[in-house]
């Protein structure tokens, strides 16, 4: 049986790790303006992927990184205690290279859209994130 309370803190952290991967994706897209300038400001791994490759993996680096950094060290006290945040963690990884691919499937003219866009894949990932941690 799930309990509530796990699920509750395990979807808001997810929300919360979602929307700092995104931030630490486009500093990493400013980042590597700086130095290649024919490369585009993107948030999603994927899209660069395809139309900047050195961006692209760039930010797979960088969220490989980052979810190593959620993944707690090998103790048998640690890892009973944080085995959770373990899988939290390469859940909200995998979602965000599906789920940042949203806001560039619609092309509209205001940065409103695609502002609103961000945050609801980043709320859907950490939503999803944080109820396949819970379940599993």
């Amino acid at each position: 049986m799930m309990n509530s309370r796990d699920l509750s803190w395990n979807i808001a952290a997810g929300v919360g790790f979602s929307f700092v991967l995104t931030i630490i994706m486009a500093i990493t897209a400013v980042a590597v303006k700086l130095f290649y300038p024919p490369s585009m400001i993107s948030i999603s791994p994927i899209i660069s992927l395809f139309i900047t490759p050195a961006l692209g993996i760039i930010q797979l680096i960088v969220l490989a990184l980052s979810i190593a950094f959620v993944t707690p060290i090998r103790s048998n006290l640690i890892v009973k205690e944080l085995g959770g945040t373990r899988k939290l963690g390469s859940y909200i990884g995998a979602g965000y290279l599906i789920f940042s691919i949203l806001p560039y499937a619609f092309h509209v003219p205001y940065i409103q859209t695609y502002v609103g866009l961000i945050i609801a894949f980043n709320i859907i990932n950490g939503a999803i994130g944080g109820f396949a941690s819970s379940v599993s």
